[in-house]
């Protein structure tokens, strides 16, 4: 919403009664989503610089301005609610694991070791989503205290999960 030279960036579950209440500002853009809160908070932390303290405004060039629009229209890929940071997390994850097997195999010619090694190293995004919550996309006060624990949960069993996983190649092929 644009009101004079200030942009709010927020979340509501009434827009026609919200941009009734900050008349005379009009409505630039907006996006509809179930996790407006964590879509939100990823925003406020990408234009933070520009930020006017305590308050959803900001004083934003006509370029982050268009940028906003663009995430607001879907139209970037940025994540769009916690969950997204989970997949980035598991794409990592899976990254880490396929050039560690490459590398590791190429150089050890090991089939067993490349596998326990890999799955150790691929497992490290998930341990830091599990330990962070999030990817940095977020910072923690524009969030609900509890809004990550399913991330941080997720993220934990998957690592431990590969963790044992390993523990379960390496006890039976002792290299």
């Amino acid at each position: 919403m644009k009101n004079g030279d200030l942009y709010k960036i927020g979340c509501t579950r009434n827009l026609k009664a919200e941009s009734n209440k900050l008349k005379p500002g009009e409505i630039i853009s907006f996006y509809q989503t179930s996790d407006s809160k964590s879509f939100q908070a990823r925003l406020l932390r990408m234009y933070k610089r520009k930020r006017i303290p305590e308050t959803n405004y900001f004083r934003l060039c006509e370029n982050e301005v268009d940028d906003c629009k663009k995430h607001l229209e879907g139209k970037s890929n940025l994540p769009k609610n916690l969950s997204d940071e989970f997949k980035i997390g598991l794409n990592g994850a899976l990254l880490f694991s396929v050039v560690t097997f490459l590398s590791s195999f190429f150089i050890n010619k090991m089939l067993i070791l490349s596998l326990f090694i890999s799955t150790i190293v691929g497992s490290i995004p998930m341990w830091l989503l599990a330990i962070l919550g999030n990817f940095g996309g977020y910072d923690t006060y524009d969030l609900s205290l509890f809004s990550t624990v399913s991330n941080r949960l997720k993220g934990f069993l998957i690592a431990i999960s590969m963790v044992s996983f390993s523990y379960v190649l390496y006890t039976l092929f002792k290299f």
